[in-house]
């Protein structure tokens, strides 16, 4: 009921935040690129030259984070009168299919490697690795707070990735460990075709939950149950229907049919509808509420005419 409110002083903090978090991200897996290829092409290991073709995926996967985290943060306008907060989803899409089509070269490469084995020079290799899996953890751990506190899926994206890039890392360096012990190069490209299965499996996960917002899938149950609640909880609100949720990036979009007095004025009635947005917004964080309020007899006697005495939700 309300009109669109200027972006308060919290929320453009908290999008300076996501940009400075991507940022991080992207300048951190440039870093890690230079590092990995290098070691990769001193060492002669596929798996570790695999893991510096993949940062560098990781490194075109930042850079359009941090470009929709921006995009994803302009208010709306006549185009996109529900904001822009897709974008996110459209990045995360995207950055999934990255990852995907880097994982088919990287087992590609690694079966050629087992085909094909040679020698190794693995002190390199477990040199870059563990420098790797120093920086994504300290960077991986930021951007998951920062997702956590400012909402933003396209962060929580990000920091997943480096987790699973993590687990590929230690799966190389173990992998390298065991060359150096026992001598046999084939368990480079092997150790490599496993971790690239789990990133695979890593990046299916995400792409099915990247794709829940894209559909316009409700809220989890537990947000829907905090909306809920808040309407329940509110002794002025006789009942409510077509309570309808999704999210777009780090926003969420409720909107909800409140149900209260005959007699109430028409500004007493847009007034608690008011108090009753404000209430869900300080309930879930990034909401753009909308409440529509109704008469409580008349709309009872509305419904049950032309659905039946049994529809209605709420009280």
């Amino acid at each position: 009921m309300s009109e669109a409110r200027a972006p308060s002083s919290k929320a453009v903090g908290s999008v300076e935040r996501q940009q400075a978090a991507a940022a991080l991200s992207l300048a951190t897996n440039a870093f890690l690129v230079l590092v990995k290829v290098a070691a990769g092409l001193a060492s002669g290991s596929i798996s570790v030259l695999a893991e510096g073709v993949q940062s560098t995926v990781d490194v075109v996967a930042s850079a359009l984070i941090l470009l929709t985290v921006r995009a994803a943060a302009r208010p709306p306008d006549r185009e996109h009168p529900y904001g822009h907060g897709k974008f996110e989803n459209v990045a995360s899409l995207g950055q999934m299919v990255l990852i995907l089509g880097t994982a088919s070269y990287l087992l590609h490469a690694a079966w050629s490697r087992w085909l094909h084995p040679e020698p190794l020079r693995v002190d390199w290799g477990i040199a870059a690795l563990t420098t790797a899996l120093g920086v994504n953890a300290l960077v991986s751990r930021r951007l998951m707070r920062i997702a956590r506190e400012t909402g933003s899926q396209a962060l929580e994206a990000e920091a997943a990735h480096l987790r699973s890039d993590m687990l590929s890392c230690a799966g190389v360096l173990l992998g390298l460990l065991l060359v150096w012990i026992t001598g046999e190069p084939r368990l480079d490209p092997l150790i490599a075709a496993v971790m690239t299965g789990v990133v695979v499996y890593t990046a299916l996960r995400l792409l099915r939950d990247t794709l829940r917002p894209l559909l316009d899938e409700s809220l989890p149950l537990h947000e829907e149950a905090a909306v809920r609640a808040v309407l329940d909880g509110d002794e002025r609100v006789q009942g409510y229907h077509r309570l309808r949720t999704r999210r777009a990036g780090a926003h969420r979009m409720i909107d909800v049919h409140v149900l209260l007095d005959d007699h109430l004025t028409f500004r007493a009635a847009h007034a608690m509808a008011e108090e009753v947005e404000d209430a869900i917004r300080a309930t879930l964080p990034n909401a753009d509420v909308i409440v529509h309020a109704e008469p409580f007899d008349e709309e009872t006697r509305h419904q049950r005419e032309r659905h039946g005495p049994s529809h209605g939700e709420g009280r």
